[in-house]
């Protein structure tokens, strides 16, 4: 029996709400990446700049999907 709790994850980000924690690290939702495309970042590296996004190394850690 799997007793893990149920954790909202959306596989395509894309069809995600925007307050979906997508970087759990730097406590990162979908909706501060769109603010951050809309500011104009272009690349991951702008993103990451922008938001904080990926930049501790430690979602798997944070995570509670594991990812």
């Amino acid at each position: 029996m799997n007793r893990s709790p149920k954790i909202p994850f959306t596989e395509d980000v894309r069809k995600a709400p925007e307050t979906e924690t997508v970087c759990y690290c730097s406590q990162v939702i979908k909706a501060d990446i769109q603010r951050a495309k809309k500011e104009g970042a272009r690349s991951l590296a702008e993103i990451k700049t922008a938001t904080g996004a990926c930049t501790q190394g430690r979602c798997r850690e944070t995570s509670p999907t594991g990812r």
